[in-house]
């Protein structure tokens, strides 16, 4: 398996199975982790996410398909495979396992190959679907969500803020005189410009912002929870950090800056286009105005 190892939950109230599970998948280049009850394990993956959960049926308190339930009702980690390693092996138990949400049904005593391969295969399923997904929703150059995830999110957002009655404020920044950096010092020096740019930006934005390339050089920032005051701060401090940044390139240093357009949200906004429309705006009057400084949609 490809580094990092891949993490393995294993939810099991036997303790000699579970430290047998955890020998076998040790010695074949898994990380294990072992919780002895589902309250535990729901508290662990409250922390980290596994690659796979290893996961019996009969256990105290929460069984293994309640257990599978819940896993399936949470958005962060609903995709995570499980397998079942139950000594039940009637027809109805094993199709219950499936309708909960489990991907395998291995029976005890196992065969230690066999859970073996079907470990290894769910896991490389898993990366590999995870792997995909981060191609449709990334921008190859800088790593930051591409326009569609960015549009994506910002809906989302539009969404939560009318159900909870909140503001959030919208960013869209544009390099400054970009095709100069690629006329003056060529495309390879315009693309270290992007990457050092969007490194920077995501550096200094606080977990919850959502930073994507929408176009060649423009980014938008959606800023959840915050007033157009607070907004204003965090685009003037990206500001100085561009204004300051200096992108070494062979043998020169290329200095750049930006202009921002910041909007609010309003309660009235028919949906996402008003907001776009008003930070796009805000934009082009601040290039207007001289370029490397913020305005606001008034």
């Amino acid at each position: 398996m490809n580094n990092p190892k891949p993490l393995i939950l294993i939810v099991e109230d036997s303790s000699v199975n579970s430290r047998l599970c955890e020998k076998l998948l040790n010695k074949k280049g898994f990380a294990t982790v072992i919780c002895s009850d589902a309250e535990t394990a729901i508290e662990y993956i409250n922390i980290e996410s596994p690659d796979l959960i290893l996961l019996d049926i009969v256990m105290p308190g929460i069984d293994g398909y309640e257990f599978c339930t819940i896993i399936k009702n949470n958005l962060k980690i609903k995709d995570t495979p499980i397998i079942f390693l139950s000594a039940m092996q009637d027809e109805k138990s094993i199709i219950k396992g499936f309708e909960c949400g489990g991907v395998d049904f291995v029976t005890k005593p196992f065969r230690h190959q066999e859970l073996l391969a079907r470990i290894k295969t769910h896991v490389e399923l898993k990366r590999a679907k995870e792997q995909l997904l981060r191609m449709a929703t990334t921008d190859e150059l800088t790593r930051l969500a591409n326009r569609r995830h960015f549009m994506d999110r910002l809906h989302e957002e539009y969404e939560r803020s009318r159900r909870n009655e909140s503001e959030f404020t919208m960013l869209m920044i544009d390099i400054d005189y970009f095709k100069r950096v690629n006329d003056t010092y060529g495309h390879q020096a315009g693309d270290a410009v992007l990457r050092m740019t969007s490194d920077t930006m995501k550096h200094n934005l606080r977990l919850s912002d959502i930073l994507g390339r929408i176009g060649g050089e423009e980014f938008a920032i959606l800023l959840p929870d915050t007033e157009i005051r607070e907004g204003m701060v965090i685009a003037e401090r990206l500001r100085k950090k561009i204004e300051n940044l200096g992108v070494p390139y062979n043998q020169s240093m290329i200095n750049i800056t930006i202009s921002v357009g910041a909007s609010p949200s309003f309660s009235n906004d028919p949906g996402i286009d008003s907001i776009l429309q008003r930070s796009d705006s805000a934009l082009y009057k601040a290039k207007e105005h001289g370029r490397n400084q913020i305005c606001s949609y008034n």
